[in-house]
């Protein structure tokens, strides 16, 4: 084997070709803000003002725990984007009561392949997940389905809705609401096991 020879890496150097990076940004949830919400449980949520700076890794460790699927889904899309970079910024209201204003509080990147192997995101699975959807969809006719995850039991459920279901109304209304029930008659309903 030959040795790589030493030297100086200037890091606003960038190598031949395009360099992708995603940027996400994490909220931070706090639930003794919330209106009528429950209390929360102890350990349960993390004040990022207080940990970012020294406890960055327990701050991610929470945001996994309680936001998997965000940060998985996240993943997936840097590594499908050809990304080699992924930043995630974890973002604070400045006042509790202020829905508009916001700071960052810090930024972490990372590259896309040592993210989803700290995060356990095994691509061969994720890959198992799209076809299996694939199959399970390529006999149905042409359409509009909505899958959703039955949050107490390990089944995936596929509807079919209207085609107009979800598109924005001009004027904002919230027609919607009426449909909901009207929705699941209209379409049929499959399920997987996960």
């Amino acid at each position: 084997k030959k040795k790589k020879k030493k030297g100086d890496v200037n890091p606003l150097e960038v190598p031949d070709g395009d360099q992708y990076m995603t940027a996400y940004a994490l909220n931070e949830y706090d639930p003794s803000q919330v209106a009528n919400a429950p209390p929360a449980r102890p350990g349960a949520s993390i004040n990022w003002r207080e940990k970012i700076d020294n406890q960055a890794g327990a701050v991610l460790a929470s945001e996994l725990k309680n936001n998997s699927f965000k940060l998985a889904k996240w993943t997936a899309q840097s590594l499908l984007a050809g990304a080699s970079q992924m930043k995630i910024g974890f973002v604070s209201r400045t006042s509790p009561k202020n829905a508009y204003e916001h700071v960052v509080l810090a930024t972490q990147t990372y590259r896309p392949m040592d993210f989803a192997a700290q995060i356990t995101l095994n691509q061969g699975t994720m890959w198992g997940h799209m076809r299996l959807f694939i199959k399970l969809l390529e006999n149905e006719p042409e359409g509009k389905y909505v899958i959703m995850r039955d949050p107490n039991r390990a089944i995936v459920r596929i509807y079919g809705v209207p085609p107009g279901t979800f598109e924005d109304d001009s004027d904002g209304s919230d027609e919607e609401d009426g449909d909901e029930d009207s929705n699941e008659e209209d379409g049929g309903e499959g399920e997987a096991e996960e």
